[in-house]
């Protein structure tokens, strides 16, 4: 009988192959990140340098026009705003999240999985649902108000909005369930023991808590704050019904640009200064965590 040969695949084949199947799988991500960020990005940059004609029209071109209406008192004004709101909602969700994380990530597995479950199940409610809620719970004929009435805090009923605490309150309120979801992985992966070794020498619980635990996801923190920023700095909505037009954010004033007065060529400038300001601040972010990192 004569021996029969089986080929076999060796393993000096099997990297041949891995190129092609990674550009495959990369490339519909790839695809998805061109059609739908970088193509209406182009576009927009493109509109802001465009012409401005009567009657909301616009034609090609490359002016500056646009861009210098930037530096008006109005729009620095309104951006500084919407940076000072989203910095302070930034710093008071991450403040409020960071503990409760850390807490849930502390208990029993079930107990966590009720408490991932009940925080997912708050995402399925829509920003225009709770804002509205918002609006009717702080009315003056809501239940807080009759509530507060009722205990002697407020003498007479009256409305708790429009103003910067409702408009405040109402942003926490909103990104708080991603900010502890976000967080959460980082904590589930910290060591019970170098807290309780901070313990054991001295520093009380709180103070472990401080100064052990919280530099050692500093990464995190930063990356949950950017989060906040990104997802408040252009916040239409909330300021929209809960603010006055002193609270009102850049996301307002370019919806205003773009459909009361149709000058499409400066809401377009104004979208990209705002892009612009939040990828300066993804780099400034990135370079912060770096700095704190080991490896640095």
């Amino acid at each position: 009988m004569t021996d029969l040969a089986v080929p076999l695949k060796t393993d000096a084949e099997a990297p041949d192959r891995d190129p092609v199947v990674l550009a495959g799988l990369l490339s519909l991500p790839t695809l998805f990140l061109i059609v739908l960020c970088l193509i209406p990005l182009f576009l927009l940059v493109q509109l802001s340098f465009a012409h401005r004609e009567d009657g909301g029209l616009w034609r090609a071109g490359l002016e500056l026009t646009q861009y210098r209406q930037l530096m008006t008192p109005q729009f620095l004004k309104v951006a500084l705003f919407s940076f000072t709101l989203a910095l302070t909602t930034a710093v008071i969700s991450v403040a409020l999240a960071f503990p409760v994380a850390y807490f849930i990530s502390r208990m029993k597995r079930r107990a966590q999985i009720t408490w991932l479950v009940g925080l997912l199940s708050t995402l399925s409610l829509s920003e225009v649902l709770i804002v509205f809620a918002f609006q009717v719970l702080l009315s003056g004929s809501g239940g807080l108000v009759k509530t507060l009435v009722a205990l002697g805090v407020m003498e007479q009923a009256h409305s708790l909005y429009p103003n910067f605490a409702a408009v405040m309150v109402c942003l926490v309120y909103l990104v708080l369930p991603y900010i502890i979801l976000f967080l959460y992985p980082a904590m589930s992966q910290l060591d019970d023991d170098i807290p309780a070794a901070a313990t054991t020498m001295g520093a009380s619980p709180a103070r472990a808590f401080l100064t052990v635990v919280a530099p050692m996801v500093k990464g995190p923190l930063l990356s949950a704050g950017l989060l906040v920023v990104i997802f408040t700095v252009g916040s239409y909505l909330t300021p929209l019904v809960l603010g006055r037009p002193q609270q009102w954010t850049v996301g307002i004033l370019i919806s205003n640009g773009a459909m009361t007065t149709g000058n499409l060529p400066l809401a377009a400038a104004q979208a990209v200064a705002l892009v612009s300001l939040m990828v300066g601040l993804l780099g400034l972010v990135r370079l912060l965590s770096r700095a704190g990192s080991p490896a640095s």
